[in-house]
Parts: structure tokens; C-alpha cells; sequence
């Protein structure tokens, strides 16, 4: 395949079936990356608490020359949690070629659903979202028993990454790929440090810090009113 894909593995195996298992299911999808360059696959597993195996979790990052798309999920089993994360990824990815074509219209179940791997018939896919969930909240428990017994001390993260000048609909595409609810960049029509954010539903909002107080509204990929 023509995408270029790094692997990185961290305390968990990297066999030669699970990078061809990768690149079959990035295959099914070409239409979605034909754009992109660049595919960094990381596997990371963490132990719990008490020592014994803990989740895997898989990161997808994808490069193309005007966006990068990411996701991540956690399972026990590394393939599984792979999956979770592709599926979020090609969600992202089409929700950005519906964006590209203009159009506001959410998508279809079946329009979503269209370039899923098939669920093998012995697996229902209501059980696979809730073993999902399940695992999700006994890593959090397990995170919570940590807290509570004060072994986890309260910490603050900063992080600081190059600047980007851009539009505000490009930073709403930047913000979605990433799969956060907010996104930090350069407007390039005000020259302001601003902040992109989800609302709710298909809605979005921006704050930047100025002189005078302002506010406006405009329709998507459209001139403000």
C-alpha cells in the first residue's frame, strides 16, 4: 500500500499478522486516506495497580499535507483496542469529506456503517460496546481506588507546541480530527491567540482575547454575516 506506516510498541508484542492485519484494514479504506502520507500506529500497555496486565492502549495518528487525524481506545486485547480506535478514526475522516463537500446534513447509520469490517455472527455488536464500556470503568475504578487512597498526588500538565496560523473553519476540521473539545491557534484574519470549541450538536464557538468586546455568528465554510 502506498501510505508509509511507522510502527511503535511499548511492553506489548509486535507480530508480523497484527502489522498485516493494519494494513488490510487501512486497504478497505483508501478512499478515505488517499490524501494521506503518513501513518504512526502506537501500542502501549500499562500494568495496574496491582501489578497483573493491565490495558492496551492504541493510538492512530495520520498524516496528510493539510491535516493530521487521530484516535485512541484502550482494551485488554491490543487488537481490539486497535479496532475501537480505527473505528474513530474513519469516523473522523469521513466526517472531514463531508465538511469538504459542503454539506451540514448528518450522516446516515448506513452511510456511517458502509466501509465496516463485518461483526463475525457469534459476536453481538450491543455485547463488544459494552465490554468496551466495561473495561473503561474498570480503569477508571481502578484510577479512583488510586486517588482515594492518596497514592496519585494532584499534578498539573503543561504543554506547549508551535503556533499555526489558520482560519477558523480549518481549526474546527484540526479539532475534530484530533477528537477534543477544544483546539488552540492563530486566527489569521485577527492575528489573535484563539480558541476553538465544540457546543452542542453541530455547533461551534471561537474566543480570542481583545480590546473590546465582540460578538458575532456566521454559517460554516461561509463569509461572516
Amino acid at each position: 500500500m502506498a501510505l508509509d506506516i511507522n510502527y511503535l510498541a511499548r511492553d506489548t508484542d509486535l507480530t508480523d499478522d497484527f502489522r498485516s492485519y493494519v494494513e488490510e484494514k487501512f486497504d478497505k479504506i483508501s478512499s478515505l486516506t488517499e490524501q494521506a502520507q503518513r501513518l504512526e500506529v502506537k501500542l502501549v500497555s500499562r500494568e495496574s495497580h496491582t501489578g497483573a496486565s493491565g490495558l492496551v492502549t492504541a493510538e492512530l495518528t495520520l498524516h496528510s499535507p493539510r491535516n493530521v487525524v487521530r484516535s485512541e481506545a484502550n482494551d485488554n486485547d491490543k487488537q481490539i483496542a486497535f479496532d475501537h480506535a480505527f473505528a474513530r478514526l474513519q469516523e473522523r475522516l469521513r466526517r472531514l469529506r463531508e465538511r469538504a463537500k459542503g454539506g451540514r446534513r448528518r450522516p446516515s447509520v448506513q452511510e456511517i456503517t458502509q466501509n465496516f469490517s463485518p461483526v463475525p455472527s457469534d459476536v453481538s455488536l450491543v455485547e463488544e460496546v459494552l465490554e468496551q464500556q466495561a473495561a473503561e470503568a474498570k480503569e477508571q475504578a481502578a484510577q479512583e481506588r488510586l486517588e482515594q487512597n492518596g497514592d496519585i498526588p494532584v499534578t498539573i500538565r503543561r504543554k506547549v507546541f508551535p503556533t499555526q496560523k489558520m482560519n477558523l473553519d480549518d481549526a474546527i476540521d484540526n479539532m475534530e480530527l484530533v477528537g477534543h473539545d477544544f483546539y488552540l491557534f492563530i486566527d489569521e484574519e485577527t492575528g489573535l491567540p484563539s480558541v476553538a470549541y465544540r457546543r452542542r450538536g453541530w455547533s461551534y464557538g471561537v474566543i480570542a482575547m481583545g480590546n473590546e468586546e465582540s460578538e458575532t455568528t456566521r454559517e460554516y465554510r461561509q463569509a461572516e454575516a
